[in-house]
């Protein structure tokens, strides 16, 4: 699995440093002037309530020069002239519109997406008036964050309130980062993977945003350490689910499909199993263990033809296996691959396993290094074959042109 520590603790403290220089600017200005409830006309043919209008009215008062400083008193004021509008009237809309509108003001921005998703429910004609709301309610949720990590040193308030501005706005990709990364540093990665996994749902970034591509892989090298954890504790159908994510984001990363291949196999998918197993094995074509899965894959489909009295594809499946049945027949074996990262550098080390090749003979192996947008590097390592059963280690320095997140190689002749 690639080692990205130091890259990523650089980037942690680079992006907290552009959150506390920016973060100021996120909520100013979120009302001009007084507001009106908005006219909008419900299928279900409700209208404004008495509450909602008695609560807007209060509202309206915390725009008067005078109550600058009666502000969180007055939208209290509304907030609860609006819950008891819910109260007597459970299926109006507005009342809940207007409860959301006074928790915003008191910077209660889960509580208030929580109301403007009740308003919507009630009246799906209100979208179109909640979904600038949500916005503005995103950048004020960060506006908190900043505040509780800047002033109050509360890691935790924040990472919540970054969840709550990613779910009200999903094109914060910076909430939905922080969120997750700060999740990890502090221990807890199970709660950082889904922040993660929101950011990489979203659009990909341009190849010159630079930043965000390096977040992004970030991001795509947690989700799969927590998919080996995953694996590890036998949960192979959740790790498979987050590991089909990641392959369509970066299709020829090594490790993922390595990984996918290894839940795959414990959950005895075969006709899933065979074509992931193929690919694994062009990309890093002397892996021992997939050679071994691959039999497995072949074995497992030749049984499954041979149930269904299926003789051609059963022979095909059982030549393929007999085939994949040695690996020791490979010159040599290679294994932990890994990427260690630092700034703009990039080391690869791995291992070599004597296999049928003769003691001392050279094996040149040809690296490429490369990212979801491309091939980033290459670099040629030469190694002496070891005496079967015996190791060598090796290491490749690579110069790069961006931040890889997987390799692939072969055997130079």
């Amino acid at each position: 699995m690639n080692t990205r520590n130091g890259l990523r603790l650089a980037l942690g403290a680079a992006a907290l440093g552009t959150l506390l220089a920016n973060g100021g600017a996120v909520a100013q200005g979120n009302r001009a002037g007084a507001a009106s409830l908005p006219q909008v006309a419900c299928a279900s043919g409700v209208k404004v309530s008495a509450a909602a209008a008695d609560a807007q009215a209060v509202i309206n008062q915390t725009y008067l020069p005078r109550n600058a400083n009666n502000k969180p008193a007055l939208f209290q004021q509304a907030y609860d002239k609006a819950m008891a509008g819910t109260q007597a009237d459970p299926n109006n809309p507005f009342n809940y519109f207007v409860a959301a509108s006074a928790s915003a003001g008191l910077n209660q921005p889960a509580r208030a997406d929580s109301l403007y998703a009740r308003t919507i429910q009630l009246c799906p004609e209100f979208a179109s008036e909640v979904e600038p709301q949500r916005k503005t309610l995103g950048g004020q949720a960060m506006e908190s964050a900043r505040v509780a990590i800047a002033e109050k040193h509360d890691t935790a308030a924040a990472i919540s309130l970054w969840q709550t501005a990613s779910q009200l706005d999903s094109t914060l990709t910076d909430a939905s980062f922080y969120a997750a990364y700060f999740s990890a540093r502090r221990g807890n990665l199970a709660a950082a993977i889904p922040s993660y996994r929101r950011l990489l749902a979203g659009p990909a970034p341009a190849a010159t945003d630079t930043n965000a591509i390096e977040r992004r892989n970030v991001a795509l090298d947690e989700i799969l350490g927590y998919a080996g954890q995953q694996i590890n504790d036998q949960k192979y159908a959740e790790a498979d689910a987050m590991l089909r994510d990641l392959q369509r984001i970066d299709p020829n990363n090594r490790n993922v499909l390595y990984y996918r291949s290894l839940a795959l196999y414990k959950m005895e998918r075969w006709g899933d199993l065979l074509p992931i197993t193929e690919k694994v094995t062009q990309i890093d074509p002397l892996n021992e263990n997939e050679w071994l899965i691959a039999f497995a894959a072949h074995k497992g489909l030749a049984d499954a033809a041979k149930a269904q009295n299926n003789t051609t594809a059963e022979q095909q499946h059982r030549m393929a296996a007999i085939r994949l049945q040695n690996p020791d027949s490979l010159q040599v074996t290679v294994d932990q691959v890994g990427l260690a990262i630092s700034g703009g550098s990039v080391t690869l080390r791995g291992v070599v396993k004597g296999a049928a090749a003769r003691p001392g003979t050279a094996i040149k192996l040809e690296f490429t290094l490369a990212a979801p947008t491309g091939d980033v590097g290459t670099g040629t390592v030469t190694v002496a074959a070891p005496a079967r059963g015996q190791t060598a280690n090796f290491e490749l320095p690579v110069q790069v042109t961006a931040s890889p997140t997987t390799f692939r190689y072969r055997l130079v002749p």
